[in-house]
């Protein structure tokens, strides 16, 4: 059977549309990771917001006749979130409170699958509820924690800073120490591999002179 040229080209250009948005999704996760690390005292008190806010929307929608169940283990959820804010952005992965966040979260997204799956809604339907109640506050904490090396002795954030040249005999250390997200400290390491990885690809282009890239 005969494929034609123009089928072709709308897979070619539906393949690329994914593409260009994987990137676009990409660019806006490291974009918002840059501003959550830049105001994290701003981004706490909007993610106090908006845990309000999600509070709220399951009191709503009772409205709705609801599973209970369901709206009583998402409102947990928003709770257990909000105690994470007393230490945003250094919390411990393996923390109670950590750990008993992300198991309501995931509680909270099996009960919701399950009574949309069992009255047959769509999944764009799903993914769009799940993703404002139940995924929406997670994915921000996410993006602004710093993770547990930079809150030990030594590593070089805060609230400790790594020994300075001036303990060892040399200049006094910079006032502010750097601190990087655990979501930044991923796109650097995906930055890192691409400098390593496709100088070497383009090199072995015919046509290619061997160069700075």
């Amino acid at each position: 059977m005969w494929i034609q040229v123009s089928t072709l080209v709308v897979y070619a250009g539906f393949y690329l549309v994914i593409v260009f948005l994987t990137l676009g999704i990409a660019c806006a996760l490291f974009y918002l990771a840059e501003i959550i690390e830049e105001h994290t005292s701003t981004t706490k008190r909007l993610l106090s917001h908006v845990i309000k806010i999600e509070l709220a929307l399951h009191a709503l929608l009772l409205l709705d006749r609801l599973p209970i169940l369901c709206l009583l283990v998402g409102a947990a959820a928003q709770v257990s979130h909000h105690t994470l804010l007393k230490r945003f952005p250094y919390n411990s992965a393996l923390a109670p409170s950590s750990l008993a966040s992300a198991g309501l979260t995931l509680a909270a997204t099996g009960a919701w699958l399950h009574h949309f799956w069992t009255s047959r809604y769509s999944g764009e339907y799903m993914v769009a509820f799940c993703l404002v109640t139940t995924w929406l506050t997670p994915f921000a904490l996410l993006l602004g924690v710093t993770g547990e090396q930079a809150v030990l002795p030594g590593a070089g954030g805060f609230p400790y800073s790594s020994p300075g040249p001036a303990q060892h005999g040399g200049a006094a250390p910079p006032k502010k120490a750097s601190r990087r997200g655990l979501a930044l400290r991923m796109f650097d390491v995906l930055r890192r591999k691409r400098d390593d990885v496709v100088p070497g690809l383009v090199s072995h282009l015919p046509g290619v002179t061997k160069e700075k890239i």
